[in-house]
């Protein structure tokens, strides 16, 4: 018990650093788990276990909520594609290393799973950094996630039967099926009936959210199955949810403390490794780290419908291992089927690879390796446009913008990235290219540097900022935008930023001076 005070403490002044000197807090919690259990604090590793899988247990169920598949609706084919081929790929080229390295049998199918899928937690926190990223590659990476935690928790849950045989593989695969049926019709039905009552206070909700997970977690239970599975189903039951943005607001400081338990805990299992241990945590995390956003480009891209920058960001962002690889591990120790000198190679590597995501999964990072992708070197960027008006990003007030242009004789040209939009466009014989809006080759094909002016409807302000440094400050730039902190930037810039509030307001005070006028018109006679 003094062990996991000491490790609370430790997480509270890690949180803290992270805020104060602005730095990745996951990265800072392992290490001072790291640093506790190097000097000797009584921390057991039977205790580490089960704070290990507590914490998981929770925290699964808080990333489950954030997967509901409806934010991937229309992309289910592009998902499952990208989800398996990246998980059955990245494990057979850890299966390989693994074996290079000299690994047995079992040792080197563990390390293969633990190569084959990304943390859920690490790549929705960094998701939620940039608000933009739900409209191009966030929602096929919340899919992608999908598939891979379904795959890796199967075989947690299959793990610990395998050394009985056939017999006790099919009640573990019987309990999943109910598991994942009970998880399905909850979060597919029980929304219909959640919107039919009045939303309860945040104290009853927080009640009722834990008391789905126990349900579930319950199950599990009665199953034999990890509780793992329990909270993930749990989380997923709640995704579909109308309530679940509120649920996830008043988990926030759970998450918070299993998360800080969880990943100390993570960092206390870890040896001091030796010196070949460590190479070869090396060499496996430079296998994620370079094939994982191959293999997710090329896949975003051919069947994602990803434009090249999308999909490397998104490949970059799941370029880690996952927290049950290390789970997965700790199992297959329990069961003596590797020794601990295995888990400290996944451990290494989940590590390592998460240390990593919040500096490679940046936009300089994707614009650099963007240089390097071979179609896009090959792109050709003449352009035949003159006179006319640019629209970056169609987005969902797109057509309102066009229409009274196309009314006004001029010629639009649209640049938007989703393959959905661009049929929308050729279907109505509105000139369009698709590809990224702020990517420069793009902006040459599109003729920006002849434009009248041109429309931003971006994200990021540093996108806008990127367009206007691209066509000069003589071609006007009007960029919509929802900040006024971004609005700053861009008329620094020599933009022309239009708050999404201010001309919400606008368009309100038009409608209502309309109506007031209509309402003072004297009645006609007779």
């Amino acid at each position: 018990m003094n062990g996991l005070a000491i490790l609370l403490l430790s997480s509270a002044f890690g949180f803290a650093l992270a805020q104060r000197f602005r730095l990745p807090v996951i990265p800072l919690l392992i290490f001072l788990g790291f640093v506790l259990a190097r000097f000797g604090i009584d921390l057991e590793r039977a205790t580490l276990n089960q704070i290990l899988d507590i914490g998981l247990a929770f925290l699964v169920f808080t990333a489950g909520i954030e997967l509901n598949p409806a934010r991937f609706r229309g992309r289910t084919r592009a998902v499952f594609w990208i989800g398996s081929t990246q998980f059955l790929l990245a494990a057979a080229l850890g299966f390989l290393v693994a074996r290079l390295f000299d690994f047995a049998l079992a040792p080197a199918l563990y390390i293969a799973a633990g190569l084959s899928t990304s943390s859920t937690l690490v790549v929705v926190r960094e998701i939620h950094r940039f608000p933009g990223s739900f409209e191009s590659y966030g929602r096929l990476v919340l899919g992608v996630l999908l598939v891979q935690d379904i795959a890796i928790i199967t075989l947690v849950v299959l793990l610990r039967r395998l050394p009985v045989g056939p017999p006790e593989l099919l009640p573990g695969v019987l309990g999943l099926a109910v598991m994942a049926g009970a998880a399905i019709v909850c979060q597919r039905y029980l929304p219909k009936l959640a919107t039919k009552v009045p939303l309860p206070d945040e104290e009853t909700l927080l009640l009722c959210t834990l008391g789905i997970l126990f349900v579930f977690s319950g199950l599990s239970h009665l199953m034999e199955l990890t509780f793992i599975a329990g909270g993930f189903a749990a989380g997923f039951a709640l995704s579909g949810f109308p309530v679940s943005g509120e649920a996830r607001g008043v988990l926030g400081s759970l998450a918070t403390f299993f998360l800080a338990i969880f990943f100390g805990a993570l960092g206390a299992q870890v040896d001091i490794p030796d010196s070949a241990t460590l190479l070869r945590a090396l060499g496996c995390s430079a296998i994620v780290l370079i094939a994982t956003p191959i293999i997710v480009t090329v896949f975003a891209e051919w069947k994602g419908g990803l434009s090249s920058r999308s999909a490397i960001t998104a490949g970059l962002l799941l370029a880690q291992t996952s927290e049950f690889s290390v789970i997965l591990a700790v199992y297959g120790e329990r069961l003596r089927q590797i020794d601990h000198n295995v888990v400290t190679l996944i451990a290494l590597v989940a590590i390592i690879t998460m240390i990593l995501t919040p500096f490679l999964a940046t936009d300089p990072v994707a614009r650099f390796l963007l240089r390097l992708h071979p179609v896009r070197r090959r792109l050709k960027t003449d352009s035949d446009f003159h006179d006319h008006v640019v629209v970056l990003g169609y987005g969902s007030a797109g057509r309102w913008i066009v229409r009274p242009l196309i009314s006004a004789g001029l010629r639009i040209v649209v640049v938007d990235q989703d393959p959905g939009v661009n049929a929308q466009l050729r279907r109505t014989g509105i000139d369009h290219i698709r590809g990224d809006a702020s990517d420069e080759k793009i902006l040459l094909r599109a003729g920006a540097d002849k434009a009248r002016f041109i429309i931003v409807s971006l994200p990021h302000a540093d996108e806008v900022v990127k367009v206007i440094e691209h066509v000069g400050k003589h071609i006007p730039v009007f960029s919509r935008i929802f900040e006024e902190s971004a609005a700053r930037q861009i008329e620094e810039s020599g933009g022309i930023p239009i708050l999404n509030s201010i001309a919400a307001a606008d368009k309100f005070m038009e409608w209502f001076e309309t109506v007031e006028a209509k309402e003072k018109e004297p009645a006609p006679q007779g």
